[in-house]
C-alpha cells in the first residue's frame, strides 16, 4: 500500500511540477491533496514580515477587512454573524500566535506578534 501511495503522489508532484509548482517533498503533495481550502498570501509577508487578512469568504460573498487601518479597522461585515464569529474561533484556537507584551499600548495593527500565526 505505501508504494502505490508514494506512486500516485511522484505521479502528482511530476504533474505539478509540468505547471511550474515546485515540488520539494512528497509530504507537501500529500497535505496539499487533503486540502479543502487554499489561502493565498501576497500581502507584504515576506517583504514586511506582517500577515494581514484583508478580504475574507464566508456566507458565499467575499468580505473586505481595511488593513491599513492603524485603529479599528474598517469592515463590510457584522460582527455578530454565526459564520463570523465561528470562523473567528476558528482562526483564533488554530494558532499560537500572541501579542508581544512590549507592545501593549500601541494600536492593535501596529503590535508585534510572537508566535505562528
Amino acid at each position: 500500500m505505501l508504494a502505490i501511495v508514494t506512486i500516485a503522489l511522484s505521479i502528482t508532484a511530476k504533474r505539478m511540477s509540468s505547471k511550474n509548482c515546485l515540488v520539494k517533498n512528497l509530504e507537501a503533495v500529500e497535505t496539499l491533496g487533503a486540502t479543502s481550502v487554499l489561502i493565498v498570501d501576497k500581502t507584504g509577508t515576506v517583504t514586511s514580515g506582517k500577515m494581514t487578512v484583508a478580504h475574507l469568504w464566508f456566507d458565499n460573498r467575499i468580505e473586505e477587512i481595511d488593513t491599513a487601518a492603524i485603529q479599528d479597522p474598517a469592515i463590510s461585515f457584522d460582527t455578530g454573524n454565526i459564520t463570523w464569529k465561528n470562523l473567528a474561533r476558528v482562526g483564533i484556537l488554530c494558532n499560537n500566535a500572541e501579542f508581544d507584551p512590549n507592545t501593549a499600548g500601541h494600536p492593535v495593527m501596529l503590535r508585534k506578534t510572537i508566535g505562528d500565526p
